[in-house]
């Protein structure tokens, strides 16, 4: 039987919890299981729901996608992480190759401990949020939301409309300076206070 802090030092080595302080997984470690593993179980197949994160205490797990062999996990290291945020199929199988004992966290408990603990969600969002970074890096364009991040080249329409404001005699154009633009694509008047809501 592991203790509280031996779970904690345990969780601690999973990716998505790496920057979680102590405190925070304590709460954690008090829900997740022990299970024992023995040579040839199957913890999970391909299809089964991702419900659990499972850290390797001791013995070995062999990660398998369409009978093809794509890792080993051994003491210290988790697998199927992402159960935890993503509620979609595993996509690998899971089969102990050594027998030992894992810790299995399963995403409900997860969600019931980080709801009482903001700072524990904001690590695991932090940690979230740099991994999607790192994995769109390569592809820049085709990871911006909503152009967030785009320079407007000089001539565009923004641009365009600022100079004609400028220039003397263009009240027209000035006058869409500040309105809104439907996704229709009409223009909008700001709201006035005191005016129609």
């Amino acid at each position: 039987m592991l203790t509280p802090v031996e779970r904690v030092l345990i969780l601690k080595g999973a990716d998505l919890l790496k920057d979680v302080g102590p405190r925070h997984l304590l709460g954690l470690a008090n829900v997740a299981r022990e299970i024992e593993i023995s040579k040839g179980d199957t913890l999970y197949e391909e299809d089964d729901p991702a419900d659990a994160l499972y850290m390797v205490v001791e013995g070995r797990v062999r990660l398998s996608t369409g009978g093809r062999s794509t890792s080993e996990v051994g003491p210290g290291e988790a697998f199927g992480t992402w159960a935890l945020v993503d509620d979609s199929r595993r996509g690998h199988r899971a089969e102990c190759i050594e027998d030992g004992l894992a810790l299995a966290l399963q995403r409900e408990d997860f969600y019931d401990c980080a709801a009482g603990d903001l700072t524990l969600l904001q690590e695991v969002v932090r940690v979230l949020a740099n991994r999607l970074r790192s994995l769109v890096s390569d592809r820049p364009d085709e990871a911006r939301v909503e152009n967030e991040g785009i320079e407007k080249a000089p001539g565009a329409r923004g641009e365009r409309e600022m100079t004609a404001a400028s220039t003397p005699g263009s009240a027209p154009e000035a006058d869409k300076i500040g309105q809104l633009e439907s996704p229709s694509g009409q223009r909008v008047p700001p709201k006035t206070e005191g005016g129609p809501a």
